[in-house]
């Protein structure tokens, strides 16, 4: 019996794995086979995209002493061999004393080697004691611990507007460099315009500002001119309380024009304290030097 149904249950096995070979099993392509989209399957497809671009990303910088540098967060990554691609980015930069910046932005890249990173579109970043920086473009450098542009930005801090085209500034801004073009404008009593070509170094923790290079300041009370001036606030007001003018220095007040090589001006009284070779023009009502 079991020789007459033998050869007719070899024959059934055969064909099922005749059919298995050729039908419904998929073949693991073998080393150097090329393997087109229609080889690879939806759920396969998907489990590669996700490989490549996620949802949500965060990362974490360090000091060597295991404080934290700085945290990176965004709502989508494309990431990439050397760099990572991020959108709708928070970025938070830590500085001395418990300062930080934060950053919000459309979009930016994060360099895997330097560690750097690039934001872009829209960037609004704001300090731990309100201090808000406007800009389109913006450069974290992870081995200087700066951030930087070189595009136009705008610095507000209480009643101080500044802006400027290029910048550099420690994480939570108590130092800031505007490179040039500089306007600093003071929302006082009394407002104040100052200009310069730049730069301008804003030392806030200091509440010390030294412009450069054709400055000019303007108020109701007259204009005063040098090539450099350092402009001192006070700290609980923020308030001029002194300008320090020095070189080629020119006040022109009420029709009348001073010049010397350094000036003091103490903003509470209007006092003027002219140093090294002081020269005083008086001109004829109606007539300007």
């Amino acid at each position: 019996m079991w020789r007459s149904i033998l050869p007719t249950l070899i024959s059934i096995l055969l064909m099922i794995i005749i059919s298995l070979g050729t039908g419904c099993a998929k073949r693991t392509p073998a080393a150097g086979d090329t393997v087109s989209k229609e080889d690879i399957s939806d759920d396969e497809a998907t489990d590669q995209s996700l490989a490549q671009k996620i949802l949500s990303f965060n990362l974490e910088g360090y000091h060597d002493d295991g404080t934290k540098k700085w945290e990176l967060n965004g709502a989508c990554a494309d990431i990439l061999s050397n760099v990572i691609k991020l959108d709708y980015i928070t970025a938070k930069a830590y500085g001395d004393e418990g300062s930080s910046l934060t950053v919000k932005a459309r979009r930016g890249v994060y360099d895997k080697v330097t560690k750097d990173i690039d934001l872009e579109k829209n960037v609004v970043g704001r300090t731990s004691d309100g201090t808000l920086l406007m800009t389109d473009r913006l450069h974290w450098d992870d081995k200087e611990e700066c951030v930087s542009t070189d595009s136009v930005v705008r610095i507000e801090r209480e009643n101080l507007v500044s802006t400027g085209r290029g910048a550099i500034g420690t994480p939570g801004l108590r130092k800031v460099e505007l490179k040039k073009d500089v306007v600093v404008e003071l929302k006082e009593d009394t407002p104040t315009l100052i200009t310069c070509d730049g730069p301008l170094v804003v030392n806030y923790k200091k509440n010390l500002s030294v412009l450069y290079n054709n400055v000019r300041i303007r108020d109701k009370r007259g204009e005063i001119y040098s090539d450099i001036m350092k402009v001192l606030f006070n700290p609980d007001t923020r308030k001029i309380v002194r300008v320090v003018a020095i070189g080629n220095v020119k006040i022109a007040r009420e029709g009348n024009s001073t010049y010397s090589d350094k000036a003091v001006y103490t903003v509470r009284d209007g006092r003027v304290r002219l140093i090294g070779k002081p020269r005083l023009v008086v001109f004829p009502k109606g007539k300007r030097n």
